[in-house]
């Protein structure tokens, strides 16, 4: 469970971030193709549109992240749709890999040990609560 330090940290980092958010968007997506190319036929959209989306959705997570009820039904109807589109549980590992990897790319030395755990906790939270509602939602 992510800490109340570790929600400041990750919004502090993530303000720094919005000005670049497409970069940021396109440096996830490239770095999870790159490590998991399998994933890429999940993606049917746009790939630019896909990165807006994702960010847009990041950022209410992040804003959210100090009161979690607050951001449930988002982070729930996220984990059933991303299930309908194939998105498996192993899945979850990739993208914290390739999240972390891009974070790191884009805030450089400031990305050290307390921000990169800050921002695992983060993912591992919403991730959880993601997986828990996907449960029963699969692809048949």
């Amino acid at each position: 469970m992510i800490t109340r330090d570790e929600c400041r940290l990750v919004q502090a980092s993530f303000a720094e971030l919005e000005p670049t958010s497409n970069v940021v968007a396109a440096t996830f997506y490239a770095r999870l193709f790159e490590l998991h190319p399998n994933l890429a036929p999940l993606f049917k959209t746009d790939m630019q549109l896909q990165g807006e989306k994702f960010m847009e959705k990041l950022a209410v997570a992040v804003m959210g992240l100090e009161d979690l009820e607050s951001i449930a039904p988002l982070v729930e109807t996220l984990g059933r749709s991303h299930a309908r589109y194939g998105v498996r549980p192993v899945h979850y590992a990739a993208v914290r890999e390739a999240i972390l990897w891009a974070l790191a790319d884009r805030l450089g030395a400031g990305f050290n040990a307390e921000l990169q755990r800050a921002w695992g906790a983060a993912f591992d939270t919403i991730s959880i609560a993601m997986l828990q509602a996907s449960e029963g939602h699969a692809e048949a």
